[in-house]
C-alpha cells in the first residue's frame, strides 16, 4: 500500500498540471448502464458543462477531490457528474459512492484500467478529471481539486 502511495504521489509530481484545450477536441462518446441501474448516454447529455472523473475506490486522494467537488461544485443545477470507478467489484463501487454521497452518473467495469472509457479518454492516473461542454468538447483536463478549480474559473 505504500509503495502504491509513493507511486501516486511521484506520477502526480511528474505528471503535467491541469491543462485546457487549445482547440476543439471532441470528447469520446460513452453509453453504458450505471452501477444503480439508470442509462445514461454522454451525446445526449443537454448539461451546460459534464465532469467526468476517474477515480478508485481505494484512493484517498481520490476521495479527497470528491468531497471538495461535492461541497463546492452545484452538481445537481451548474454541472452533471459522470465518474468512472476502478473497484475490486459494482458492489464496492456502489458502496464508496454512496459513502461519498455523489450526485451523478457512476459506472463500473470489471475491465478496470482496460475498460473502454479509460482507454477512450487515456486515463493512467487517478483521479483525473475532465470538463467538457455543451457541445461535447474537451475544455481542460485536471489531476487534483486546486488544478480543476482553475478549469472551472
Amino acid at each position: 500500500m505504500l509503495l502504491v502511495a509513493l507511486l501516486m504521489l511521484f506520477l502526480a509530481k511528474t505528471m503535467p498540471a491541469q491543462f485546457f484545450y487549445e482547440e476543439e477536441v471532441k470528447a469520446p462518446d460513452f453509453e453504458g448502464v450505471t452501477i444503480d441501474g439508470r442509462s445514461y448516454h454522454l451525446y445526449d447529455s443537454q448539461a451546460e458543462y459534464i465532469i467526468v472523473c476517474f477515480w478508485s475506490a481505494d484512493c484517498s486522494y481520490c476521495h479527497d477531490f470528491l468531497k471538495s467537488l461535492r461541497q463546492n461544485v452545484d452538481l445537481e443545477n451548474d454541472y452533471e457528474l459522470v465518474t468512472f470507478v476502478l473497484a475490486d467489484s459494482e458492489k464496492q463501487a456502489r458502496k464508496k459512492a454512496k459513502k461519498l454521497k455523489l450526485i451523478g452518473w457512476h459506472f463500473y467495469d470489471e475491465a478496470g484500467w482496460d475498460s473502454p472509457p479509460f482507454l477512450d479518454y487515456d486515463v493512467n492516473i487517478t483521479p483525473t478529471i475532465i470538463l467538457i461542454d455543451k457541445d461535447k468538447n474537451k475544455v481542460g483536463e485536471a489531476y487534483d481539486w486546486e488544478e480543476f478549480e482553475g478549469l472551472i474559473k
